[in-house]
């Protein structure tokens, strides 16, 4: 009897800027060939594809990032036959600007999902298939610009374009006395008088029972209440999503794009992201490709399943922004007409600060998670670094990590992943499960 096989790897955020430099055709085989030796193959979109022919929101995820069309084949050179675009870049140019990046996806005929003109339309898994197999994939965001969310249409209201988006409540826990403290700073200051006057008014609903408010920040004083977790009514969304894929496809995978902490490391994911991707399992996902927060976050093995809470960065090119807005160079007092080169040296406090100066976030793992008849049978892991110590224009590019660099990664996952129930060795240059 033949047994059913499928193969998968994914990819943390693909922050691709530029057309790749001559010296990278052979670098490039190291990582591309381990990613074609799989059936389905993730990334995710960090950023536009336009011309600059969109006007620039006056928010944007952290740096307005956009790429040419004309070089996003560049991308395709890896391989990848899915693109997530759920996440917190993806409305730096406006709706023209996610519009035009749907445009010259469907343009290359590539499979996408995470944004779309409507919530029905964002929220849509992609579907491909491979081997005689179906498989969907969903791609959320979880750390989205309130902006940013797609939106529904009623009888009369067209729908809004947007992001896949989970939402989440966030309360820290006090003591009755620090509570009390609190109360009594913001009778002093008048820090609530808006926010009081607006629920009096209508304009904003009733504070729920067992929270005090200081301006916008919730706290409470219930021990049993996490500090993060989902919004019950995203989550609901999402999960009832996946449970009707399942039911017409053989495997479901979920990319989701989270830059949120549990407030103790920034190595630690969420505690509302550990719930949701958990719900995510239960409701039939067969494994989880976090990004986000550029760099390595735990392995948890949860029902068979894996989830990665963060792959890092598989590309960054972060200091190879072709243009940037007057709203960037406001808010760093540099001239609106200076190169985004020279807006951001000034933000880096002169090259000395930023994701560029962390070797953290120039390494990563390509997972490659193989299935038989609906189950994970094998997962290994190469090691991949971002050529951090080069400052030419290999500088963001993956290649496999050998060596001492291999083995670093290797120690930084393991590490993390350790209070997780997850024990990885290093064997023969690949990262498996001990």
């Amino acid at each position: 009897m033949n047994k059913q096989k499928l193969s998968v790897t994914g990819t943390g955020d693909s922050l691709f800027m530029a057309k790749f430099p001559e010296e990278y055709q052979t670098g490039i085989r190291s990582v591309a060939d381990f990613i074609q030796s799989c059936d389905i193959k993730i990334t995710n979109l960090e950023t536009n594809l336009s011309d600059f022919d969109c006007f620039a929101s006056a928010y944007s995820g952290g740096t307005w990032l956009n790429t040419r069309g004309a070089n996003f084949p560049e991308l395709l050179r890896f391989g990848f036959n899915y693109f997530g675009t759920a996440n917190n870049h993806a409305m730096d140019y406006g709706f023209d600007g996610l519009l035009s990046t749907l445009r010259v996806l469907d343009q290359h005929g590539v499979a996408h999902s995470g944004t779309g003109t409507s919530l029905e339309d964002a929220s849509k898994p992609a579907v491909l298939e491979a081997n005689g197999q179906k498989v969907a994939i969903f791609a959320v965001d979880a750390s989205c610009e309130n902006a940013s969310r797609a939106g529904r249409a009623t009888k009369v209201i067209k729908a809004r374009p947007g992001v896949n988006y989970l939402r989440h409540e966030k309360a820290y826990r006090i003591i009755p006395q620090e509570e009390q403290v609190l109360r009594e700073i913001a009778d002093r200051n008048g820090i609530n008088f808006s926010r009081n006057l607006s629920i009096n008014s209508g304009y904003r609903t009733p504070d729920p029972p067992g929270f005090f408010f200081l301006g916008d920040q919730k706290y409470t004083t219930h021990e049993d209440i996490p500090l993060t977790s989902c919004n019950a009514k995203d989550k609901a969304r999402l999960t009832d999503a996946i449970r009707s894929a399942k039911e017409k496809c053989d495997y479901v995978f979920v990319l989701v794009h989270c830059h949120d902490n549990d407030g103790k490391s920034h190595d630690n994911p969420a505690a509302y992201l550990i719930e949701f991707a958990h719900a995510c399992i239960d409701a039939g996902v067969s494994a989880i490709f976090g990004g986000g927060c550029h760099s390595l976050r735990p392995m948890e093995i949860y029902q068979g399943c894996p989830i990665f809470y963060s792959l890092g960065d598989f590309i960054y090119q972060g200091l190879k922004v072709e243009h940037l807005p007057a709203d960037f160079m406001e808010k760093y007092d540099v001239d609106i007409f200076a190169s985004a080169q020279e807006a951001l040296f000034v933000r880096s406090r002169g090259g000395k600060v930023g994701l560029h100066c962390e070797k953290q976030n120039y390494q990563t793992v390509l997972p490659k998670i193989e299935f038989t008849d609906g189950k994970m049978s094998a997962l290994s892991l190469l090691p991949v670094h971002l050529n951090f110590e080069r400052k030419d224009d290999m500088n963001g590019l993956p290649v496999a990590a050998e060596g001492k660099e291999a083995q670093e990664i290797f120690e930084i996952l393991d590490k993390l992943s350790k209070p997780y129930g997850v024990n990885l060795r290093f064997e023969n240059g690949l990262i498996i499960p001990a």
